[in-house]
């Protein structure tokens, strides 16, 4: 009599997390940041928003890669040939983007408005401007 109780307890313990786990499931917004194996990612350093020593630091920790989906947006992440023993979220991960930066350009800015000229700028770089204000110019 008493395993007939312990059956039937069971079986709606079993009902009612299956449904508990359904109102969570949709409850949850989508997943957006969808990684796949081998993708080069930035781990969020959540320790850093805490401190305001650090307030001008790095928010990004080092370059990772995906090594595992765990689903739910975890995943498992990879450090050369390390793999860490931590699962991070999807939300604490950004996509690794590589720019190729091109050599600065460095204008110089006088009193003559003639020494800026647009056509000067090469057109196919996207160059990353240094202004260096020249305080001995007197020509």
């Amino acid at each position: 009599m008493l395993e007939g109780k312990q059956q039937i307890a069971a079986t709606h313990i079993e009902h009612s997390q299956a449904q508990q786990k359904e109102w969570h499931d949709n409850k949850l917004p989508p997943v957006t940041n969808e990684f796949k194996i081998g993708n080069k990612v930035l781990l969020h350093r959540t320790k850093a928003k805490k401190q305001w020593s650090g307030k001008f630091e790095n928010k990004w920790d080092r370059l990772f890669f995906i090594h595992k989906v765990l689903g739910n947006g975890l995943y498992k992440l990879r450090l050369n040939n390390k793999i860490l023993a931590k699962v991070a979220h999807g939300d604490h991960l950004k996509h690794y983007n590589f720019r190729n930066n091109p050599e600065p350009l460095i204008l110089q800015i006088g009193t003559h408005s003639s020494l800026i000229n647009p056509e000067n700028i090469p057109q196919n770089l996207e160059p990353i401007v240094v202004i260096e204000q020249l305080s001995n110019l007197n020509t």
